[in-house]
Parts: structure tokens; C-alpha cells; sequence
């Protein structure tokens, strides 16, 4: 895990793209960037949920620092200065400028993006047993989060927006595709 390095030198657009450009090779970085841009946000999710899971806060977007694994995944956050105060502060002082940014960097619709965001909340809350707060998020009318997954008739979790993940031959449908039977 590298030191933290400020979020906003993270998402650089050269470095940033220099960054995709390693962790998914020449074969698919630029031709793929939104495809590779919607999957790096969910590692970037997963951390932030794990955070707040953990009663952490998140700093806010503009003081944040990034942890970087070795293949150039989020790990885990640090700030300078203000944290985010509450979930609607997480929310729209961190990840909305977050979903910004890397909706402009990547080509890809904001959407996709918090649908990653509620895709990978509901799966960690999931995993937790139970609602611990964060929830409401994805129940909530007028949370970008909300009913970012739904279940299907069949019972089977359901993705609002689709991820993109199809487009990359080797990756195919996510688990809770909206395009896949």
C-alpha cells in the first residue's frame, strides 16, 4: 500500500489515465475508458462504505487523500483539514464531487456511477447482516442511491443501471446485470 496521495492529484487527467493504463493494459485503456472508469469506482465505493461502516469519517473531496494498493486501487482515505460531518455531508461533500469528476474523466454518465455506489453499498450491507444507518441511502427518494438495486420477479437483486462491465469480452455481465436474463 503506497502512502496517501491528495485525491485531486489522483484523478489528474494524465495520471489518472496512466493509472488505468496499469491496472487494465494497453488492450483496453483508452478504447474502454468508461468501461474502466465505472469499474475502478467501485473500488473506490467499497472503500468508502467500509469506512463508514467502520464509524470513520470521510474527508471532504477537495482535502481528501488516497491510499493506493499496488495495482492502484483505494484503499483507504485521509484528510488535511475538514471531514465530512454526517452522511448527507459524506454525500454531497465527497461523493458527489467525486462522481463529477470521474464522470468527466471517464465519458461515463453520473448513473453508472452511483449505481456503482448503490450496488456496492447494498452488497457490504448485505454482508453486514442488517442496516447500520447507511441504508436509508438506498431508500430514501432523493438520494442519488436511491433504489439502486431492486429485486427482480424472480427474487434476484437487480441493478438499476447497468455498469458497463458487458462491453469487455472477459469480464461479461456484472452479477446483478439489468441487461442479463
Amino acid at each position: 500500500m503506497s502512502e496517501p496521495v491528495r485525491l485531486d492529484q489522483v484523478l489528474a487527467p494524465l495520471r489518472f489515465d496512466q493509472l488505468l493504463l496499469d491496472l487494465y493494459g494497453p488492450q483496453l485503456m483508452p478504447a474502454q475508458r468508461p468501461v474502466l472508469v465505472s469499474q475502478w469506482s467501485k473500488y473506490y465505493f467499497a472503500a468508502v462504505w467500509q469506512t463508514l461502516l467502520g464509524d470513520a469519517r470521510l474527508p471532504v473531496f477537495a482535502e481528501a487523500a488516497v491510499a493506493l494498493d499496488v495495482r492502484g486501487l483505494p484503499t483507504a482515505f485521509s484528510g488535511q483539514g475538514r471531514y465530512c460531518e454526517g452522511l448527507d455531508e459524506a454525500i454531497g461533500q465527497h461523493l458527489e464531487p467525486l462522481v463529477q469528476r470521474l464522470a468527466t474523466l471517464g465519458a461515463v454518465s453520473p448513473a453508472v456511477l452511483w449505481g456503482n455506489a448503490g450496488d456496492c453499498l447494498d452488497q457490504m450491507l448485505q454482508q453486514a447482516g442488517g442496516d447500520v444507518g447507511l441504508g436509508r441511502l438506498l431508500t430514501t427518494p432523493g438520494s442519488p442511491l436511491f433504489a439502486a438495486v431492486s429485486l427482480g420477479a424472480s427474487g434476484k437483486r437487480r441493478r438499476r443501471t447497468c455498469c458497463l462491465s458487458y462491453k469487455v469480452d472477459w469480464v461479461g455481465h456484472c452479477e446483478h446485470c439489468p441487461l442479463a436474463d
